[in-house]
């Protein structure tokens, strides 16, 4: 019983002291597929863990932005092992309804660097209990 009762008051002393992961860059950033009426959208995002501890995301959902102009929702609901410490990465694929490009749906394609901003949240935790934490990420990125 003190076993189980040492394992509760660690983990409560975890969550307390809990640093939530910190953006480290979207790399990757390109459009998969062209059509008229919507296309694919594809980028890996990269966070750093600062906790000691591992932890998990098994949901994360974000609004993605090109150019300032909302372009789509993506939801992530693959559970995902994070590394005390360390670097760690996921993919984030949406599809694109070209209308909400429009009008600069063409600039968008042709242009070498697009703005991206991913705004939305995270569900992170460890042994059960996980915490919505903030996503946010802006920056210019070449289009390949």
């Amino acid at each position: 019983m003190m076993k189980i009762f040492l394992g509760v008051v660690t983990l409560f002393s975890a969550l307390l002291i809990f640093k939530e992961p910190e953006f480290v860059d979207a790399r990757n950033f390109a459009i998969r597929s062209i059509g008229v009426k919507s296309s694919t959208v594809y980028t890996d995002l990269f966070f750093y863990n600062p906790n000691g501890f591992g932890i998990q995301m098994k949901k994360a959902e974000l609004d993605i932005y090109i150019d300032d102009r909302f372009v789509g929702h993506t939801l992530i609901d693959t559970l995902i092992r994070i590394p005390k410490r360390d670097t760690f990465s996921f993919p984030v694929t949406m599809d694109v309804e070209m209308k909400k490009l429009f009008p600069n749906a063409l600039a968008v394609l042709f242009n070498e660097e697009v703005d991206l901003r991913i705004e939305g949240t995270a569900k992170l935790g460890k042994a059960g209990i996980f915490l919505n934490v903030p996503v946010k990420y802006q920056g210019k990125h070449k289009l390949r």
